[in-house]
């Protein structure tokens, strides 16, 4: 189960992209997102992989907001709004996802993965969660578990 922590969005004025090469020096993520601050799985996952969100775009948009009913009350807006906003990350073409799920066997059951490999050197360095759906649900927010030392920022190259 992924963590109940987000990750809280930088504001504009410390907004910094971080960029991810494979170990081969193939680019294939940009994220406004530290890997190293994200939040990791909890246990019974033993990979402890990072939880990346992904922003909402492949879902529909959600429905346009009641208006208040009382002009004094302000509930919903400012910090509160804005604790679920997930800034988009670019995953580049490189990062291709594997048509065949995996079968993973955990402490609690079974989970389905979508594995994400590199594009150049097959390196896998990340999974979805892929759940059938049931009628009536939506898909839910969409994360991007990143594998422990698939992927090297560029700082660490220049170093």
């Amino acid at each position: 189960m992924p963590s109940s922590r987000s990750p809280t969005p930088p504001s504009p004025q410390q907004l910094r992209l971080y960029t991810y090469y494979c170990l081969c020096s193939t680019h294939l993520l940009t994220t406004p997102y530290d890997i190293a601050t994200l939040p990791q799985r909890r246990h019974p996952s033993v990979d402890l992989a990072r939880i990346l969100p992904l922003p909402s775009i492949y879902l529909p948009p959600p429905p346009p907001p009641r208006p208040p009913t009382d002009h004094n009350n302000n509930e919903g807006e400012g910090e509160a709004g804005s604790q679920g906003t997930v800034l988009p990350s670019l995953l580049s073409p490189n990062l291709k996802p594997v048509r065949k799920p995996l079968v993973v066997q955990r402490e609690d059951g079974w989970e389905k993965r979508k594995m994400w490999r590199c594009g150049r050197c097959g390196l896998g360095v990340g999974y979805e969660v892929v759940s059938d759906p049931k009628p009536g649900e939506g898909q839910g927010n969409k994360v991007l578990f990143l594998l422990d030392g698939g992927l090297v920022e560029k700082a660490r190259w220049e170093d």
